[in-house]
């Protein structure tokens, strides 16, 4: 079972409803790929990489790509 999955029916079984859900999946996946970034580059992000994963992670880009971008 893939994380997003995982994380859906922790929360269900905890007894959120799926407009609970629903709003705080994104924002909880966010913050996980925020993390496997972090661990891929092998260091803490500045304030100005973290802002650059966010606002790419808000755009959809995936944990690779923002990686990418960071190394470049």
């Amino acid at each position: 079972m893939e994380t997003e999955a995982l994380i859906r029916a922790a929360l269900r079984e905890a007894g959120y409803g799926p407009d609970a859900v629903g709003s705080a999946l994104p924002r909880i996946m966010r913050i996980i790929y925020a993390e496997d970034i972090r661990i891929e580059m092998g260091r803490v992000l500045s304030r100005k990489e973290r802002e650059y994963v966010r606002l790419q992670l808000e755009l959809g880009l995936n944990v690779s790509e923002i990686i990418a971008g960071l190394q470049a």
